[in-house]
């Protein structure tokens, strides 16, 4: 129950996002503006995880807030899933974050960019239960709409595990 009302509060939280940024009365270009998929690998660090596997599965997904909380950089929001499959159960970690991006060097395509964040690791490996987390990393625009990049997590203990982790990611920003 639980799972299910992670999932769909986070479902919940991209949608009022989606319909805020839907209220413009410009052009009616249904294009997601400000969204961003990844896939990639998360390589756990803390015991409890690696008892799941060496390296899990790790599929994201970002909004990009219009006006930025810190100027001169990007606010956004992101949530995460590792998980050895995609059954979303038991053995699965989902990280949902507030952060800010920086970029760095000053041509369009092909941007590097740093970025932190804070926020709730749903964490359910031995047991179900939420702690707070912090993540940083760092990644490139390796063409107009493709990222990749390198993130670090860590958090307290819950749910019989901590979510400290590095993940390589690969993604497709619209």
């Amino acid at each position: 129950m639980r799972r299910m009302f992670t999932v769909a509060a986070t479902v919940a939280a991209f949608g009022i996002v989606g319909v805020a940024a839907a209220q413009s009365s410009n052009s009616p270009d249904l294009t997601p503006t400000g969204v961003t998929v990844r896939l990639g690998a998360s390589i756990p660090l803390d015991s409890s995880l690696t008892n799941l596997g060496n390296t899990l599965l790790d599929f994201g997904a970002e909004y990009t807030i219009p006006t930025p909380l810190i100027k001169g950089g990007e606010t956004f929001l992101s949530v995460d899933y590792w998980g050895r499959n995609l059954n979303f159960g038991q053995g699965s970690v989902v990280p949902l974050f507030i952060n800010q991006r920086w970029y760095t060097g000053s041509t369009e395509t092909k941007r590097t960019y740093f970025f932190l964040g804070a926020g709730i690791d749903f964490i359910d490996v031995v047991s179900s239960n939420t702690a707070l987390g912090l993540r940083g990393g760092f990644g490139e625009e390796l063409g107009e709409h493709i990222i990749a990049e390198v993130a670090g997590y860590i958090s307290d203990r819950a749910g019989g595990a901590r979510a400290n982790a590095v993940t390589f990611s690969i993604g497709y920003r619209f």
